[in-house]
């Protein structure tokens, strides 16, 4: 019988190999979790997804008349309060070309996209110039006590599609 001074060794050096190998590909698949787990959790806008009290209807109309119909911003929720035909809407802040913040420009007297150049009007958000496809869209708003309060759950907006004023729309008469 010949015998094989290495054959022990041998079959333990594979063992030692798959071992090495099977650790490396299980460090491997827990660092690929550990990279895309935080992205997997819903994470929550601040300001956004609830009810936001934007100021009493008395005063943001006087703002209104003094300021020649200039919308009111509103940060923490991320909306402006235009005075629309026959009533108050708040417009979410978002751009409906490629969802960039929207500034009211005070030069142009309306809302002008800084990434594309989409323009819109400041008693209606309807797009008057550039890419966007449709109208910023509505926050829904109500009238609490003479409060005006606006959902800002950016999963419930008044999405208008066509590209024009509808009173329909209007949920805040004054």
């Amino acid at each position: 019988m010949i015998r094989r001074p290495f054959a022990g060794r041998r079959f333990a050096r594979r063992s030692a190999l798959r071992a090495a190998f099977g650790a490396l590909a299980g460090l491997a698949g827990a660092e690929a979790v550990g990279l895309v787990a935080p992205f997997l959790r819903v994470t929550r806008v601040a300001g956004l997804g609830g009810p936001v009290a934007a100021g009493r209807i008395d005063a943001l109309l006087a703002s209104f008349a003094a300021t020649n119909d200039r919308p009111i911003q509103n940060r923490a929720g991320r909306f402006f309060l235009l005075r629309a035909p026959g009533g108050i809407v708040a417009a979410y802040a978002k751009c409906t070309h490629l969802g960039c913040i929207v500034p009211f420009s005070e030069a142009e007297d309306r809302f002008h996209c800084p990434c594309h150049h989409s323009v819109y009007d400041k008693h209606t958000a309807v797009v008057l110039d550039g890419p966007a496809p449709k109208p910023l869209q509505l926050f829904h708003v109500a009238d609490e006590g003479g409060t005006v309060i606006v959902d800002t759950n950016p999963l419930n907006v008044i999405d208008r599609r066509e590209n024009r004023w509808d009173p329909a729309h209007l949920e805040l008469h004054v």
